[in-house]
């Protein structure tokens, strides 16, 4: 709440007042037909600097008797039956009554000569709006009044409405209960609500003259009723017994009454002060309310679509959960995107890190493929006689050791690690392929004696020509491994690709309802934040009127 000032000069209450009526018009473009009213209400009231003083309570606690007594005057009907159906509006200066019609119309009396008629006026709820007496001589000046209010238990909706339009112009309020009815539930909903928007309440326990001291005493009774509404957290400004039927009466407490409105109506200018801010401040959170009215039926039909939509193991209701889930989901669809890319680079990855780091050459395949090398030479000739055949016996045999020779470094160094590698990687995507695994481990890189032929360069048979030999030799038997190797990667990713597009249009489908979600939480938020936007828009308009 705003903090309060004391508006000691004309000037400060007409600028205030006419602050409310800016927020009543910022009000009235957003289409509000009510709040405007109240606030142009308590403009009129503001710029006159004019204390209200509300009567409330059931209509059987006697307001209207309680007013005819402290003016001195009998200006209100006081029946045993429902009374003021309308807000009787009573303040000092000359005489002059008037009642306001629900059609615009304002009619005239004399107070002193047609008050029959002025009270018919008060009990008639269905075509009179409000009833306005002017009188001379009473505890009120020009500045103050006093507001009968219709009986709060009453039926009828407009009987209400009349009392609640009453309270948002009223500074303080006087709370009415019958002595055998004060604990009743509806006295203390009512009197906490006024509470709760900041009104100073003072309560008085009426007609006390009914206590019977011999079945409880008297201070019992008002420890009681001061407990009562401790209870539901409710503390009054003051409380008074008080019996008009007994004036005598050793706990009446009419007079301290009586001297406490005189207080209060001396400190007119400080009263009005705080509490026309207070009315305001309540007046914008009853338009943000009803803006709040206005979007219920957009809202229940947001809320209705996300209720429709369902998702394993998430509230559609909870904005941050489904957002939350949304990342998450978009992430794992690009994970996914990406994945068999990912995978296949791996894959590569680990084949060409194994056929690197696997050695097909050392010092005995030199030496075997020295040999062989020579035996490959042109005039390579072995013995005299039977030549030929000894010679091609001898390259033949040149042939098989070299050939064994690098049949034993693959096996040991390459083949098992390669079968083993590619064996893996259909498990390592939780794939399991028996098939797969038996062609794997069927594989077979023929290293024939053509293979080592090809792959002679012309040149001089020396160490570095055997060893580039050699290496030659290696790398083509690699070459072979990793074509062998890529055919099954490309297998491999064959089969990813497949499971990521199944796996895809289940996320795809997720996306969609999630984003759903997120959209309508989004226009959700947007009408919230519409909410707050207007109630931080007239209170900067507030604020600015200070």
């Amino acid at each position: 709440m705003l903090d309060s000032q004391v508006l000691v000069r004309e000037t400060d209450f007409s600028k205030l007042a006419h602050t409310w009526e800016e927020l009543a018009q910022a009000m009235a473009e957003q289409g509000d037909t009510t709040t405007p009213a109240k606030l142009k209400q308590l403009a009129e009231k503001t710029r006159r600097a004019e204390l209200n003083i509300a009567f409330c309570g059931h209509f059987s606690a006697g307001k209207s008797t309680m007013i005819n007594t402290l003016l001195g005057v009998s200006l209100l009907p006081s029946n045993p039956i429902p009374t003021s159906a309308n807000v009787v509006k009573i303040r000092g200066g000359e005489k002059a009554a008037r009642v306001y019609t629900m059609n615009g119309d304002v009619v005239t009396f004399d107070p002193d000569t047609e008050m029959e008629k002025l009270k018919q006026f008060a009990v008639d709820g269905d075509t009179v709006e409000s009833v306005e007496v002017t009188y001379p001589g009473t505890l009120l000046d020009e500045h103050s009044s006093l507001l009968d209010t219709p009986g709060i238990d009453s039926t009828d909706a407009a009987h209400k409405i009349a009392t609640e339009s009453a309270l948002h112009l009223a500074d303080v309020v006087i709370y009415m209960m019958d002595y055998n009815h004060v604990q009743a539930e509806e006295n203390f909903n009512f009197t906490k609500t006024l509470k709760d928007r900041g009104k100073p309440v003072y309560l008085v326990v009426n007609m006390i003259d009914k206590h019977i001291d011999f079945e409880l005493d008297f201070e019992s009774y008002k420890e009681s009723v001061e407990e009562a509404f401790a209870n539901w957290n409710i503390h009054p400004d003051g409380i008074f017994y008080t019996s008009l039927a007994e004036p005598d009466h050793p706990e009446n407490q009419y007079a301290e009454f009586r001297q406490k409105l005189l207080e209060l109506i001396a400190g007119r200018e400080q009263l009005v002060g705080k509490s026309v801010r207070s009315a305001a401040e309540h007046l914008i959170e009853e338009h943000v309310q009803s803006l709040k009215r206005s979007h219920a039926g957009k809202r229940q039909e947001l809320e209705s679509k996300l209720d429709s939509l369902e998702l394993a193991e998430l509230d559609s209701r909870d904005a941050q959960a489904v957002s939350a889930a949304l990342a998450q989901a978009e992430a794992q669809m690009e994970a996914l995107k990406s994945s068999t890319a990912q995978a296949r680079a791996q894959m590569e990855k680990d084949l060409g890190s194994l056929l690197d780091n696997a050695r097909l050459t050392y010092y005995s395949t030199n030496e075997a493929a020295a040999s062989y090398l020579e035996s490959r030479k042109p005039g390579f000739k072995m013995g005299f006689l039977f030549a030929g055949k000894k010679t091609e016996e001898e390259r033949k045999r040149r042939e098989e050791a070299l050939l064994a020779e690098f049949r034993e470094k693959v096996a040991g160094n390459l083949d098992f690690h390669f079968k083993e590698l590619m064996s893996k990687q259909l498990q390592a995507h939780d794939i399991r392929d028996e098939e797969y695994h038996a062609r794997v481990h069927a594989t077979q890189i023929e290293i024939t004696g053509e293979f080592l032929a090809k792959h002679i360069k012309d040149g001089a048979a020396s160490r570095e020509y055997v060893m580039n030999y050699c290496t030659d030799v290696a790398n083509a038997i690699k070459l072979e491994y990793r074509r062998a190797g890529l055919a099954f990667i490309e297998e491999v990713v064959g089969r990813l690709a497949s499971r990521m597009e199944q796996e895809s249009a289940a996320q795809l489908e997720r996306i969609g309802i999630l984003r759903e979600m997120a959209s309508l939480h989004e226009q959700l938020a947007s009408l919230t934040a519409s909410e707050e936007n207007t109630r931080e828009r007239l209170q900067a308009i507030m604020r600015e009127g200070e």
